[in-house]
């Protein structure tokens, strides 16, 4: 009679050492993480601006990473497809460390539904780097002075004020603009910003959303005029430029953000060590100088569980633009 109750002990025994198996050896691998060079894979062309800010990350956080170095992987092309695709095929150890973007966990799933992956289910945040507003600018010779005229104009008149698109993400924050304003733009499909900035500075095209950094220096040498900016506060570099919520749109704001992620099945552990690592090295006087002073960014560090939080934000609200408007560029 004792028997079949020894065996029902011993195989609870068994079932309780299993249940702690997994975690035992999870820690076990993020005190040993990491033990060899870590890969930072960009999903772009080396001298890029996402490029060089990881790189300058992944020299950063070395010394918080047991002095162990780090490297660059380039893989652009697909829209971030193949450097998801690189990073979900190497081991989930923490050593594959993905430079993300709102394209890449946000963007691309809502407007491509043949993804060789979930994005948001087989990749997992760890921090982000930076975010950039917009700034929605015309051209020197423009009649359009000010965000209200604008507007004004393209209420008056659909589809006669253009609007240049030159990246999904910036044709979605124009569709916000448009949505927000009750108005409706001439979209123009250009393929690369310098394109974009030629045809607004000749005057071939009305407006464009670009990014403050590249922006600035065409803004400060008045070659295109800034009417609006799309962050919830005034750029310090802008400080006279009004933000879309101050002119009329007060809940509207449109970041680009970069972060660095990891295959989702990366033991809890080793996340939360690369976290705390990754951290510590943007905190750093030089990662600051360089965001705030030669990006004209803002310096923006969050950990795994805010960045999701943003990300899962973000996709709900492009998700219900989505059911109105076709987001994707044409």
């Amino acid at each position: 009679m004792k028997y079949p109750k020894t065996l029902s002990l011993l195989a609870a025994a068994l079932t309780a050492l299993a249940t702690f198996a997994v975690p035992v050896q999870q820690v076990q691998a993020a005190d040993a993480f990491p033990a060899h060079p870590v890969r930072f894979i960009v999903p772009l062309g080396p001298g890029s601006g996402s490029d060089t800010i990881t790189r300058l990350v992944a020299k950063l956080v070395t010394p918080e990473l047991k002095g162990q170095s780090t490297f660059i992987d380039n893989k652009p092309g697909g829209d971030a497809v193949l450097a998801v695709q690189a990073t979900l095929a190497s081991p989930a150890d923490g050593y594959s460390v993905l430079m993300l973007s709102p394209s890449s966990m946000v963007i691309n799933p809502l407007i491509n539904d043949g993804l060789p992956y979930d994005a948001q289910k087989d990749l997992r945040p760890v921090a982000t780097m930076l975010r950039s507003a917009a700034v929605l600018v015309t051209g020197a010779s423009s009649p359009y002075k000010t965000y209200a005229e604008t507007m004004a104009a393209a209420k008056k008149n659909p589809k006669t004020v253009s609007m240049a698109s030159y990246s999904n993400h910036y044709r979605i924050g124009a569709l916000m603009l448009q949505q927000g304003a009750g108005v409706e733009f001439n979209y123009i499909p250009y393929k690369t910003p310098g394109q974009v900035q030629t045809d607004l500075m000749g005057g071939q095209v009305d407006l464009a959303l670009l990014d403050i950094g590249g922006a600035l220096p065409l803004i400060a040498s008045g070659k295109v005029r800034a009417l609006a900016v799309t962050g919830k506060e005034r750029h310090p570099k802008l400080a006279n430029v009004p933000t879309v919520r101050e002119s009329g749109q007060p809940n509207y704001d449109l970041y680009v953000w970069i972060g660095l992620g990891v295959a989702a099945k990366t033991p809890e552990p080793v996340v939360k060590t690369l976290e705390a690592a990754l951290l510590k090295a943007m905190a750093q006087p030089e990662f600051k100088t360089y965001v705030t002073e030669t990006a004209g960014a803002e310096v923006y560090t969050v950990g795994s569980k805010e960045m999701g939080d943003m990300i899962a934000s973000e996709t709900a609200r492009y998700r219900a633009l989505s059911k109105q408007v076709d987001l994707a560029q044409k």
